[in-house]
């Protein structure tokens, strides 16, 4: 009666999500090389995964040199929610990551530009 209750960890989910960037990144010659068949007048975007809310993951990029991206940190505007809202967690990041890729190149073929590594 008086066992040992163990705490349970909450399961960790991975997300996707995208944030828009700035249509500054158009000069960048990497992202156009990336980008062939970007149309003039979409978005431009980046598109990531993480175990953390998208909120501290789109601050982390911001602030944090080591673990944000630069591309973020240079044309990053804000997260892109109605880019990514209709996606699900995933309960591993090998999902996620394959999740992430696929959603890349789903915006790629309308015509959008994105990074995405």
């Amino acid at each position: 009666m008086g066992g040992i209750v163990a705490e349970r960890r909450p399961k960790r989910r991975y997300l996707v999500y995208v944030i828009k960037l700035r249509k500054s990144v158009l000069r960048s010659r990497a992202f156009r090389r990336d980008n062939p068949a970007y149309q003039k007048g979409k978005p431009c975007v980046y598109v990531g995964q993480t175990s953390q809310t998208r909120e501290d993951r789109f601050q982390q990029h911001l602030t944090d040199r080591q673990k944000g991206s630069k591309w973020v940190r240079k044309y990053g505007k804000a997260l892109f929610l109605w880019a990514y809202q209709d996606l699900p967690e995933f309960p591993t990041q090998e999902e996620a990551i394959q999740a992430e890729k696929d959603h890349a190149e789903e915006l790629r073929s309308r015509g959008w530009g994105v990074w995405q590594r």
